[in-house]
């Protein structure tokens, strides 16, 4: 079987590990731009860690913290142009998946001023800023991947970025404290969107072997971790946390270099449009694929099924149990219609088990949304 696996990710996660690697930060630079959101990366601590750390190496710094939920173009643009002012040489991006890929954005517009807006999508000549990633969430596993997600402010649609500058210098994670700030709701949406990430990119028609093994790893990880907050009001413990925090690093390296597949493509306009969170959107899709998946990819599907344990059924049913109180529109067949253009170019499309036609899209859009 011929196939590629390239990763060139530095990854250090346990207790203090930011504040005891300071030199690892302290050698990207001498001048430091923090790309964050509003709040995350103040109420979890982390900015504090990185603050202290870079001030202990007598390296400035100054905060952009202009970064909201599916981050803009003209976030990430404002981002560069602040790093310029500033004359920072590398940033650190802090929080969840949303200013850890606005930083890789920001990275990118910051060596190459030229860019506006969109050109973006299309390639950058200056290779981006060196940058490096600390996560406050257990989700999109940025922290590992080539990819960034940006919303493209004139369409308000979401596209990735993905080059192999993207990739972090370094990465921390303290999991135990940075993650315990997260209220139920965002914990199990961005667990859904590692899930996400390790069961699309295992059936991919560009999986490979290492991609499989990691995406079934996150899984082992993060489906006991998941269950054990089932109940309305629970939350993970200190092990729960680290266990969804690692299950999305093995989700990230899952999908980083097959893809995902539909249930991403077509969960973006829901976090676009109508204010659900990225990972319900995705996970709202799942069973649908789960059940496509079992049938184009029979072999595949049981080896996984065997391995977590379960059966199709009780995979689905978990998933659904997971996401049951998402609120989903209601579309009439004119709304459904317009939405099928936009994923006859889509590779997580081409990326789907079996041949995922416009009149099989439909079938999947009629049975969630009317």
């Amino acid at each position: 079987m011929d196939f590629s696996f390239f990763m060139p990710a530095r990854l250090l996660v346990g207790d203090n590990v930011v504040r005891e690697n300071s030199a690892l930060l302290a050698g990207l630079g001498t001048r430091c731009l923090l790309v964050t959101g509003k709040s995350s990366a103040k109420k979890s601590g982390a900015l504090e860690d990185v603050t202290a750390a870079l001030e202990s190496h007598g390296i400035p710094w100054q905060v952009f913290d202009g970064v909201g939920q599916n981050p803009l173009l003209s976030a990430c643009r404002a981002a560069g142009a602040a790093a310029r002012a500033f004359g920072a040489d590398f940033l650190i991006g802090i929080g969840g998946g949303s200013p850890l890929d606005a930083a890789k954005g920001a990275a990118i517009y910051a060596a190459n001023p030229e860019l506006t807006g969109r050109d973006i999508y299309d390639g950058h000549k200056a290779p981006a800023l060196p940058f490096a990633l600390v996560g406050t969430t257990s989700g999109t596993g940025s922290e590992v991947t080539r990819v960034a997600v940006l919303t493209d402010d004139e369409t308000g649609r979401k596209r990735s970025v993905a080059t192999p500058d993207l990739y972090a210098r370094v990465s921390l994670g303290d999991p135990r404290r940075y993650t315990a700030t997260l209220p139920r709701r965002f914990t199990v949406s961005t667990a859904l969107d590692a899930v996400s990430h390790s069961i699309e990119s295992y059936f991919a028609k560009t999986g490979t072997p290492i991609h499989r093994a990691c995406a079934v790893e996150a899984l082992l990880l993060l489906i006991p971790a998941l269950r054990a907050i089932q109940e309305p009001e629970a939350l993970p413990d200190s092990d729960g946390r680290q266990k969804l925090y690692l299950g999305s690093i093995y989700a990230g390296m899952a999908f980083n270099g097959p893809g995902l597949c539909f249930p991403h493509a077509m969960g973006y306009f829901l976090s676009e449009g109508y204010g659900v969170a990225h990972g319900e959107a995705c996970a709202v899709f799942l069973p649908q694929f789960i059940e496509l998946a079992v049938r184009e990819e029979a072999q595949l599907s049981s080896r996984l099924l065997a391995r977590l344990g379960l059966r199709k059924k009780e995979l689905c049913d978990f998933i659904a149990g997971l996401t049951g109180d998402v609120e989903l529109p209601r579309l009439t067949d004119g709304e459904l219609e317009e939405l099928l253009p936009r994923w006859q170019s889509s590779p997580n499309i081409a990326r789907t088990p079996g041949d995922f036609t416009p009149e099989k899209q439909r079938a999947v859009l009629k049975t969630l949304f009317q």
